[in-house]
């Protein structure tokens, strides 16, 4: 389905019912039930086991992942959002930086671990991950007020969870543009909100870092806001002279996860471009072997 100007008009202007003023008695019975049936611990898990008791990519939040350039923060965030589409999750990637057809191309060797996939194990995945996975077509820059208008055009159109925008830098400001980074960290923030989603956002790191310097929550480029107004910061750098890992992640801010922060070492897989931890495996998703008709359908019995 193409999406034009015209489709994203009615998505433009919407009013934030979020900022009406209430009661605390509203949200008694949500907090209740966050102590009572640990619902603090409800959203998307990451695909590295540590965090499962610790942290989630919850609804109505924004998660900024960073790092230096060629650190991998593409791979990573398409790695999570096959995470997501996993737990059942349906996902959004805006990515002004590579085709649909090449981030497919990706998500597939991650999936099938193997760096020449066949045609049994692209239909494959693309059976299991139909109609949870949408791409927006576009490459260079948006706007804001339009990133906004497809994301609130996605989730009434096909119900998405998970937005992933890849990258900061591709939003129609000037780098040095604090006012309009933070207007945008607050429109996703907001929309977030609004739409009950968790929208995660790719960013540099600071211009002058050095591949190996070990970055932090401070070491994100632009204004102040984009970290301050996230949620959550996920940074992930690389790791030299180090015996059995070559990177690794950092959950540098987790606002509501007390105790959550945390860093871990990881390994890169060429093969199938997925980090994974230091000693685990690696695992297949979406591969399940077609059955004798599916392959008669598919043409390749």
């Amino acid at each position: 389905m193409q999406v034009t100007n015209e489709d994203l008009k009615p998505y433009r202007h919407i009013d934030d019912p979020n900022r009406m003023i209430r009661g605390s008695v509203d949200f008694v019975p949500d907090v209740l039930d966050r102590f009572l049936n640990g619902t603090h611990y409800s959203g998307i898990k990451l695909p590295f086991r540590q965090f499962d008791d610790l942290f989630r990519l919850r609804e109505q939040e924004v998660t900024v992942l960073a790092g230096i350039n060629g650190a991998g923060k593409s791979m990573l965030g398409g790695q999570i959002m096959l995470s997501a589409v996993e737990q059942g999750f349906k996902c959004l990637s805006v990515s002004m930086e590579m085709s649909p057809q090449s981030q497919i191309a990706r998500m597939i060797r991650q999936c099938s671990l193997n760096k020449y996939p066949g045609q049994e194990e692209v239909l494959s995945w693309t059976r299991w991950q139909n109609e949870k996975i949408f791409f927006y077509d576009q490459r260079g820059t948006v706007t804001g007020d339009t990133l906004i208008a497809l994301i609130k055009f996605a989730k009434e159109n096909h119900d998405v969870d998970f937005v992933l925008v890849d990258s900061l830098m591709t939003l129609s400001y000037a780098s040095d543009d604090y006012n309009g980074q933070k207007q945008i960290i607050c429109g996703l923030a907001n929309v977030a909100k609004e739409l009950d989603i968790h929208i995660m956002l790719v960013a540099h790191a600071r211009k002058g870092q050095s591949i190996k310097d070990r970055l932090d929550k401070w070491s994100v480029a632009g204004s102040a806001d984009i970290t301050n107004r996230a949620d959550n910061v996920i940074i992930l750098g690389r790791l030299y002279e180090m015996d059995g890992a070559d990177a690794y992640m950092s959950l540098a801010k987790a606002r509501h996860f007390d105790g959550a922060e945390m860093d871990i070492d990881l390994k890169f897989d060429m093969n199938s471009l997925n980090y994974h931890m230091s000693g685990g495996e690696l695992r297949q998703l979406g591969m399940e072997q077609m059955n004798n008709a599916e392959l008669k359908e598919a043409g390749l019995d």
